[in-house]
């Protein structure tokens, strides 16, 4: 196991304490310096402890499907690398992995990364991005496929069910009164009355007040003028019945309208016909039913388990809306605590949603071309589908959640959700996004919260769902290729780290922390979980000292004779990089470099480290020990400068190589820092202390919680720099 790190943020030295004026055997000096601000009081760290983040084992367990004959790649990144192009894998963590190969890895962090994003990619090659949280002080076991509980938030999960669907009883009373014919009709309160099999009802039709049933056999044309329901009033098409509506119908005081299979209602003019539901009416399909708008309020319910077609469906306060076979609607509105429970196929074209619910029972589908939600709770069950080609999440909290049993599919071209109003959008559950086009989240701009388990796929889902008679065919995925049995993995583009130092040491520096200035990425070569290789590629941006600056890095956890070619008389695999940043900047003068402006280009190498024989574990910063030299790596006993928490090595000048050498007695300071390098693009200007170069460092190295101080430059007092790009 490696050593664990100590404790603050971001391998970042405490550097408040009495700070001097800029040391002039350090700091070249074109016009006189100003004088220094007031001294801050010391406050370092009440432990004195330092870290470069959260360092913990990362387990991760596949289900595996094959037993251990071909192999999973597992890699670990700091944003999700489907939808965002500077995500970046932390070092060391590619592997691949089956059954029979663990993966169980020490990582480090970034204090502010939150979330973890798994790329696993099957043996047949198809990649999944799953979400995990990062906990506090934990190590972390990640069991791909399964649910996992949210640390974040907690929320209360829909699901769908058997909901009730009414019973209807179709069966005529003897006492029906037959109504048929053009004349004026008049229906009267608590009366049953029937149009006959082949007969035709088509003059205006008026209801005097309530408890009135009307059976549908032949045909019932509704005039312009329309109808209006009273209070417990009930149309009952039946089997090879039909209305044909050509005005409004107004429902309301619990009417319904009821259609048996076999049984039609549809409307003849798409722009005029409209119904309104109010008030507890209900309308319950099994047959076909057809209308150009409907408007629901006040508890109003629509069941359908025929063909359900509609232009314009608004749902209001409480409505509610059951789907058991297939509903069309080309536009529609629910807001003010509506509901849709789909069991089968539901589609539209346009679908607006403001503080309501849908849930999507197991294997249903749902296919909305344009989804805009705001307070929208979707739950979809195991298997079910959600296909469409965009949805806009803003001005309120939505959550799209799955299963805990098996995972549903939410498949959409483009998921659009609007910035700068905190989290809009939360996932949870076994829920597999297809998306092209996903809005990512800032390290510091969260938009959306991903859920731990939920799983992004840019290519086709991996969710197998079986064609039935819902789902338009289901889902099948079934990879390319011959499957993986290749066991070896090799990194590339991982998380670089910018390396900061002041060339002082042991004495008090300047703390511009520019004297070197590079940037680092590790890439291991794996064969199963052995390490064969290590690749450094290294980028040097500047140099504000007037000595000769070296850069070496030891493995602190390889002895030398494992390495060929690493430095002779340590016990551990020493590596130059180089021996004069000066020179290797083109300049022959001790003079600083890139400081004060930027005038040179950078400088981008790489070096392989061959183990002769692959070792355990891998490397990454926890054991990446980078230091600087000032006097020479020809020196016997070298002045060598280390990040807090690393030790000298065997030919430091330091007294007994440990990691108190690197910090100081008098004031508890240090000489290096480094930083996660995901978004970070500045560093301090000459003679600019770095306290004075950055919103937040001060409160941040007093212990407060102020992740990402680095991102918050102040302007005048920083180069920038694309530290993430330049040179690559």
């Amino acid at each position: 196991m490696m050593r664990p790190i100590l404790k603050l943020k971001f391998m970042v030295l405490a550097l408040f304490g009495t700070l001097l004026a800029a040391c002039t055997a350090d700091i070249y000096e074109p016009t006189p310096d100003p004088e220094p601000d007031p001294t801050p009081e010391v406050e370092a760290p009440a432990d004195n402890a330092f870290s470069t983040g959260k360092s913990k084992t990362l387990t991760v367990n596949v289900p595996d499907a094959y037993d251990g004959k071909y192999f999973y790649t597992v890699e670990a990144f700091t944003m999700n690398p489907l939808f965002d192009e500077n995500a970046k894998m932390i070092p060391g963590s590619g592997q691949k992995t089956n059954s029979k190969v663990p993966y169980c890895i020490e990582l480090n962090f970034p204090d502010d990364m939150s979330t973890v994003y798994l790329r696993v990619t099957d043996p047949y090659h198809r990649t999944a991005v799953f979400a995990y949280d990062v906990v506090e002080g934990e190590n972390m076991v990640c069991n791909i496929g399964e649910p996992a509980t949210s640390t974040k938030s907690t929320y209360a999960q829909l699901r769908s069910s058997n909901t009730d669907f009414p019973t209807i009883d179709y069966t005529i009373g003897s006492d029906c009164e037959t109504i048929s014919g053009k004349g004026r009709v008049t229906l009267r309160t608590n009366k049953t009355y029937m149009i006959p099999e082949n007969a035709t009802l088509s003059g205006n039709v008026s209801i005097e007040g309530g408890n009135v049933k009307i059976y549908v056999k032949g045909t019932w044309k509704i005039s312009n003028k329309g109808l209006r329901l009273g209070k417990e009033t009930s149309i009952y098409i039946l089997d090879g019945g039909k209305i044909e509506t050509d005005g409004s119908i107004i429902m309301s005081g619990t009417s319904r309208i009821a259609i048996q299979d076999g049984g039609e209602f549809e409307s003849e003019d798409e722009d005029k016909n409209k119904l309104y539901m109010t008030d507890n009416t209900s309308i319950v399909n099994e047959g076909d039913f057809d209308i150009a708008q409907v408007t629901m309020d006040l508890n109003s319910s629509i069941y359908n388990k025929g063909d359900f077609d509609v232009k314009k469906l608004t749902a209001l306060k409480n409505s509610y809306i059951v789907n058991m076979r297939e509903f069309d609607a080309k536009n529609i509105s629910m807001v003010e605590n509506s509901k849709l429970d789909n069991f089968c196929k539901f589609e539209a074209d346009e679908f607006y949603v403001k503080d309501a619910s849908i849930n999507v029972a197991p294997a249903a589908y749902m296919e909305v071309d344009y989804l805009n939600a705001r307070g929208l709770t979707l739950c979809m069950d195991a298997k079910s589908m959600w296909v469409g080609k965009r949805v806009d999440f803003a001005g309120k909290k939505s959550w799209v959640l799955g299963s805990d049993t098996d995972y549903a599919l939410f498949k959409v071209d483009e998921i659009i959700i609007e910035r700068g109003l905190g989290i809009q959008l939360q996932y949870g559950k076994l829920l597999n996004i297809e998306c092209k086009k996903h809005t990512q989240n800032n390290m510091f701009d969260q938009c959306y919260y991903p859920g731990p388990g939920v799983a992004f796929s840019k290519g086709q889902g991996f969710v197998k769902i079986d064609e039935d008679d819902c789902n338009n065919g289901g889902n099948h995925n079934e990879g390319t290729g011959e499957p993986d049995d290749d066991e070896t993995y090799e990194e590339t583009e991982t998380l670089p780290y910018v390396y900061l130092f002041e060339d002082n040491w042991p004495v008090t520096g300047d703390y511009d922390m520019n004297d070197l200035v590079l940037k680092v990425e590790v890439m291991n070569r794996k064969e199963r979980d052995k390490t064969k290789s290590v690749k450094i590629r290294y980028t040097l941006y500047a140099t504000g000292a007037t000595k000769q600056i070296g850069v070496g890095f030891q493995l602190d956890e390889v002895s030398a004779s494992t390495v060929s070619g690493a430095e002779a008389g340590q016990s551990k695999a020493v590596v130059s990089l180089f021996s004069d940043a000066h020179s290797l900047l083109g300049s022959s003068e001790r003079i600083p470099i890139n400081t004060y402006n930027i005038t040179t280009e950078p400088v981008v190498n790489e070096v392989t480290v061959d183990f002769n024989t692959p070792i355990s574990g891998v490397i990454n910063v926890n054991n990446f020990n980078l230091f600087i030299v000032t006097n020479g790596f020809d020196s016997d006993r070298r002045d060598e400068v280390h990040v807090a928490g690393y030790r000298g090595t065997d030919k430091a000048s330091s007294n007994d190589n440990s990691t108190e050498d690197y910090v100081s007695n008098e004031n508890r300071l240090m000489w290096a820092l480094c930083i996660p390098a995901q978004e970070f693009a500045t560093y301090p200007k000459e003679t600019i202390r770095i306290d004075d170069a950055y919103e937040g460092f001060e409160s941040w190295i007093k212990g407060d919680d102020t992740p990402g101080w680095y991102l918050n430059p102040i302007e005048d007092n920083v180069i920038k720099y694309d530290l993430i790009n330049t040179g690559e």
